[in-house]
């Protein structure tokens, strides 16, 4: 069987072979690439989306990858050109499409409905879905009319931010579910939001397989920073993280060695080279914690490798999701695996990962009392981390088993070519 992946990315393994710096994000990708070309049957090839006008065709242990490499300036029929000479070179028996927003993941998908080729979408986020969120429950009137100049700036740069750069991207989205013949999830968040869109798609499920040092690695009690807390991301408002820093003086009160581990750069340093569109979120952080007086008690780790966030998770007292809107986020999972105890909000697909109460303490999303008091129910009883903690584990091992979800995926594929008559 010949599998076609559309990635919106350049994989690691890819990307020291051309000699480039890349972003590390979607390890679910390579996890599952990992299991697949394991298997005698299975011919894995990935498209992938680069920004840089470089073509490149090469194979890496097994793995065939293509580019798919295109600017804003790009034509949908351009870009169709493209798919269509990768299909040619390749030829698949099946296409999966990893993410829905981009306009590569339309051509391709467009041009295997042209040539017969089945196409499976992979959803991950739905921006459709989330778009609501993405100023993450901020008071915007407020701000935008605040005689606090930071406030404003933050104000207007989420706004711009949403309607700019989130927006336009929503429509080739609902283009890519209503025409989709077949869905892949995991949860029923995304589940009801692609039926929300395509009522008639063939809908299927399928876990992440997750980075490889998150199944080497395990929580310890004797073994912890005491009232340590870490966060997986706070670059952007719908990730929440104001709403933890707002329940950091409660915690102080009790915890005055309280410390709040932040994963990625110090967003509102002046040496950060992050967008203006990241910018305004990180000016608003920046107030927000010298208005608490919490400066102390916040770290950002800076960019870290999935070793050092596996050793990070082992290491802290609590694991805190706290976004305002996700569908199956990694990071959950992977503290789960470890068996960090975690707080998350009962947001999306989240409640389709942990039994509330048994496997992770879930809360109102924008609530940071609540926030707090879950914190501390950890913080307080030994007993319940160390419970929380072993059946969170025992979840994720099953959640994210390698050779379990790498089975299912194939199955996926061999049900759709058998209905398709292949």
């Amino acid at each position: 069987m010949k599998v076609l992946w559309t990635v919106n990315l350049i994989p690691s393994e890819l990307a020291v072979a051309l000699k480039v710096n890349v972003e590390v994000l979607g390890g679910w990708v390579e996890s599952m690439a990992a299991q697949l070309r394991q298997v005698e049957n299975i011919e894995l090839a990935i498209a992938c989306k680069t920004d840089s006008e470089r073509e490149f065709e090469e194979e890496i242990r097994g793995v065939k990858y293509y580019s798919l490499s295109y600017s804003s300036k790009t034509s949908i029929e351009e870009l169709e050109s493209k798919c269509a000479s990768i299909l040619a070179r390749f030829q698949p028996d099946i296409i999966q499409i990893e993410g829905t927003e981009f306009l590569h993941a339309k051509a391709m998908l467009q041009m295997g409905k042209r040539q017969g080729i089945p196409t499976v979408v992979s959803m991950q986020g739905i921006l459709n879905g989330q778009y609501a969120y993405q100023c993450g429950h901020l008071p915007m009137d407020d701000m935008m009319v605040s005689m606090s100049l930071t406030d404003m700036f933050a104000a207007w740069i989420l706004h711009l931010r949403k309607t700019r750069w989130y927006k336009p991207r929503m429509k080739p989205e609902r283009d890519i579910i209503k025409n989709a013949e077949y869905i892949l999830g995991r949860t029923t968040w995304d589940r009801a939001h692609t039926y929300a869109l395509n009522p008639t798609a063939k809908y299927y499920s399928c876990n992440r397989v997750l980075r490889k040092p998150f199944y080497a690695t395990r929580w310890n009690i004797n073994e912890i920073e005491k009232h340590s807390i870490y966060v997986g991301n706070g670059y952007y408002a719908l990730k929440g993280l104001h709403f933890v820093i707002r329940a950091l003086p409660q915690l102080i009160r009790e915890y005055p060695d309280v410390k709040l581990y932040v994963a990625g750069y110090k967003p509102y340093e002046s040496n950060d080279k992050r967008s203006i569109i990241k910018k305004g979120y990180a000016a608003y952080l920046k107030k927000l914690i010298k208005e608490l007086n919490v400066e102390e008690h916040v770290c950002f780790t800076g960019p870290l490798k999935a070793e050092q966030v596996a050793d990070k998770l082992a290491h802290v007292h609590a694991y805190v999701l706290c976004s305002v809107a996700e569908n199956s986020p990694n990071t959950l999972g992977e503290a789960m695996l470890i068996g960090t105890p975690c707080v998350a909000s009962y947001v999306g697909g989240v409640p389709d990962m942990v039994d509330d109460g048994a496997e992770a303490l879930l809360y109102r999303d924008d609530d940071p009392a609540l926030l707090a008091w879950a914190i501390k129910r950890i913080f307080d009883d030994d007993t319940l981390a160390c419970r929380l903690s072993e059946k969170a584990h025992k979840r994720a091992s099953l959640t994210h088993d390698e050779t379990i979800n790498a089975n299912q995926l194939i199955h996926v594929y061999e049900e759709i070519l058998e209905n398709r008559g292949k």
